[in-house]
């Protein structure tokens, strides 16, 4: 992976805590650890300074108090895809994703479809990248146009 910012290390880290809040939901347990470190493999280094842990918190949040809203969006634009049939990672990338897009307008779409496709990469299968990036693309354009409508969509935009 590249060398990393703030933005993408908090959204790397809010893809671990929404992965992670899934796999404990999964479990039985209705609340996940305020953190998840060295989650992912031995040699996890992933070094998650204040401010990019501020923003992921903002993430994460806004993630799960939309989630039935960005579902609904993705479902609709993941033709011949159930939501629970696709792969965790995946699913949460998207929501990630689509959050971003509705939520804050101040970062292009082109940046938020670039993160999404670096995410992909890194954490999910061969296939993943091409599978977000033909969700995300068609979503884009109708979130994108509808913000433009609703300028009240929008997220505080930290780091």
């Amino acid at each position: 992976m590249r060398k990393s910012g703030i933005r993408h290390v908090a959204r790397e880290y809010a893809l671990r805590v929404l992965y992670g809040a899934e796999i404990h939901k999964k479990l039985g347990e209705e609340t996940p650890p305020s953190s998840f470190p060295n989650w992912w493999t031995v040699d996890d280094n992933l070094s998650v300074l204040p401010d990019a842990e501020k923003f992921a918190k903002l993430l994460y949040q806004g993630v799960h108090a939309h989630q039935d809203e960005i579902d609904a969006i993705i479902q609709k634009h993941a033709h011949h895809w159930r939501l629970n049939r696709m792969a965790s990672v995946d699913r949460n990338i998207l929501r990630l994703s689509v959050f971003e897009l509705m939520y804050n307008a101040k970062i292009a779409s082109n940046i938020i479809l670039d993160e999404a496709l670096e995410l992909a990469k890194c954490y999910g299968t061969e296939e993943s990248a091409r599978f977000i990036n033909g969700i995300l693309d068609s979503i884009s354009h109708e979130v994108r146009a509808q913000s433009l409508e609703n300028p009240a969509n929008h997220t505080p935009s930290s780091p």
